[in-house]
């Protein structure tokens, strides 16, 4: 239910362009018309469920972050959405927990995907998400049912397999993605993500994520948290964070059935670091540290801000001013969401790619192209005129 490594690395990512993740295929027996038909959970899309919080906050000797998430909500909408299995939904939750964990405070427009490619019946594992929140994702083969592992867990192990996790961080601005690839070394998923942190960036971290399912599919509980330590952190401080982990003595998912919210476990992970509030937004940074447009460090922060070290610097001039008056509240707290962004343009983009042979058989068997969004499993149909148009389109 839970993957977890004790003190070890930090955040890398990279990217992989995904237009909108959409399979080609046939009509289904009652279709013939032109409408795009929508799953029967899109209402749980696209929206923040009570319940579902992410906090964030810093120690304020600046030698400590922690970054929180309930997700039950969320979770359970994706694994309606995607019709998976009890196996599948745990493995599709625990990404996407993680995958919000790493994206939590990113700077606008900036996205982290985790990809596992295990040689488990799952076959693939996606989980996109950004700083606001927002998350996506799907496994290669949501149907999936394995006897419980020998701790009578579901054995999310076994349906990932071994293989090949890809984390990718990318924003528009930015020249390149940042690409990092790693063994998968369980399969459980947190604990991937965690030897990924560490095998990456050398930073001391730990990681746990964890999805509650009962036997009819429903997701009761999902949640996670990460506690990073930062650059010049005493041993003191690793020592306070190592004891508090250990004496949680309960799972995420534990945690959240027993009650707690976010913040409430953010107290519990960072208790005797006295936690400040991490600000999510340039412009409240600056005017809260008092930094005058022509400041010096002003400048610098006006630059890309939020890339690695200089977020550092960030939190370490919160956390000075703080120190000298700033009444900031303790945990910073946004809202979660499963959100896609698919569309009937970015469809038409997309089948493009099939090449005008393609289109045209299809057209000729099927009288229009059908497709669906792998993510919500909103399904598109584009006539024939529609689609020689983005076709022709293209071509210009």
């Amino acid at each position: 239910m839970v993957g977890f490594v004790g003190l070890h690395g930090l955040i890398s990512d990279r990217r992989l362009r995904c237009l909108a993740r959409c399979s080609i295929r046939a009509e289904d027996e009652d279709g013939n018309g032109s409408d795009d038909r929508l799953p029967a959970a899109w209402p749980m899309l696209n929206r923040h469920i009570t319940g579902d919080v992410t906090a964030r906050t810093i120690a304020a000797n600046g030698e400590v972050s922690c970054r929180v998430v309930t997700a039950t909500g969320l979770v359970n909408a994706a694994a309606s959405v995607q019709k998976t299995s009890p196996v599948a939904s745990a493995a599709l939750g625990r990404a996407m927990i993680c995958g919000l964990l790493l994206s939590a405070g990113k700077k606008e427009g900036e996205t982290v995907q985790l990809e596992l490619r295990g040689d488990g019946p799952l076959k693939t594992t996606v989980a996109i998400s950004n700083g606001r929140g927002e998350v996506r994702g799907y496994v290669g083969d949501p149907s999936v049912v394995l006897p419980p592992n020998s701790e009578g867990h579901l054995d999310v192990g076994k349906a990932v397999g071994r293989g090949i996790l890809a984390v990718v961080r990318n924003h528009p601005m930015w020249k390149n993605p940042y690409t990092g690839l790693t063994t998968i070394v369980s399969g459980e998923v947190a604990e991937d993500v965690a030897s990924y942190l560490a095998d990456s960036e050398q930073t001391p971290s730990a990681l746990g994520a964890g999805v509650l399912v009962d036997k009819k599919g429903e997701v009761l509980a999902a949640g996670g948290f990460l506690v990073s330590m930062l650059p010049g952190a005493t041993e003191d401080s690793i020592r306070i964070v190592e004891q508090n982990v250990q004496s949680l003595n309960m799972t995420p998912t534990e945690l959240i059935r027993s009650g707690m919210s976010a913040a409430d476990i953010t107290g519990k992970l960072m208790k005797g670091l006295d936690p400040l509030e991490v600000c999510s937004s340039q412009s409240y940074c600056m005017q809260e540290l008092g930094l005058a447009p022509n400041c010096p460090q002003a400048a610098l922060k006006s630059s890309n801000w939020l890339q690695p070290f200089r977020m550092i610097e960030r939190e370490r001039l919160l956390t000075e001013k703080a120190l000298n008056g700033l009444n900031a509240p303790q945990v910073a707290e946004g809202y979660p969401k499963y959100y896609c962004s698919c569309g009937r343009d970015r469809v038409r983009r997309t089948v493009v790619l099939l090449g005008r042979k393609d289109i045209e058989e299809l057209i000729a068997e099927q009288g229009h192209v059908e497709a669906t969004c792998e993510f919500c499993k909103r399904c598109y149909k584009l006539s024939p005129e529609e689609a020689m148009d983005a076709l022709n389109a293209a071509a210009l």
